[in-house]
C-alpha cells in the first residue's frame, strides 16, 4: 500500500474536486459585461499613470541627489530590442540658465540613475513627457523631451 506524502486531503478539498462541472451558470447581461470591462479597463490606465508618475519622481529624487538646484531635466528617447532608453541632454535650475549639459566637460554622476526611470515612465505612456524646442540644445532634428521637477505630470 502506498503512502501519501505530505498533509492529507480535506473532506472540503476532495468534495471541490469531484463536483461535476456545471455548464449552467449565470452570466451578466452583455451591457454589464461592457461596463465593468470599461471601469476595469479605467482603473487600470489610472493605475499606470500613477506608477509612471512614480517612476518620474524617482528620477527627480536621482537627479536633485546630482545637483540639489535642479529644476528641469531635458532628454532624449530612443527604442531598441530591450525597449525605451533615455539620454540626459541638459539640466536647467528654476531661474532657467544652464546648470549641466550634454556637451559640457563634466559628466552626469551615474546618469543611470536618472534615465532608466525616465525611460521606463516613457513606455508606459506614448506622450506622458512633453516635447521642447531643440534650438540652442542640440543639433536641429533631435526630439527632446522636458521633464519638470517643480511640478507633478499627472493629468488624471
Amino acid at each position: 500500500m502506498r503512502k501519501r506524502h505530505g498533509k492529507p486531503r480535506s473532506r472540503r478539498h476532495q468534495a471541490a474536486w469531484s463536483c461535476p462541472i456545471s455548464v449552467d451558470y449565470a452570466r451578466l447581461p452583455e451591457a454589464a459585461r461592457e461596463h465593468l470591462r470599461g471601469t476595469a479597463r479605467t482603473m487600470a490606465e489610472r493605475a499606470a499613470l500613477r506608477y509612471a508618475d512614480l517612476l518620474a519622481a524617482e528620477a527627480g529624487i536621482a537627479a536633485r541627489a546630482a545637483y540639489p538646484t535642479a529644476g528641469r531635466l531635458v532628454f532624449r528617447l530612443s527604442t531598441d530590442v530591450f525597449g525605451a532608453s533615455a539620454t540626459l541632454v541638459a539640466a536647467y535650475p528654476a531661474d532657467g540658465r544652464q546648470l549641466w549639459h550634454l556637451d559640457a566637460s563634466d559628466e552626469w554622476p551615474d546618469e543611470s540613475l536618472v534615465t532608466d526611470f525616465l525611460a521606463a515612465a516613457a513606455e508606459m505612456f506614448d506622450d506622458y513627457f512633453p516635447p521642447v524646442e531643440a534650438a540652442g540644445i542640440t543639433e536641429a532634428g533631435d526630439e527632446l523631451y522636458a521633464y519638470d521637477l517643480r511640478r507633478p505630470t499627472s493629468r488624471a
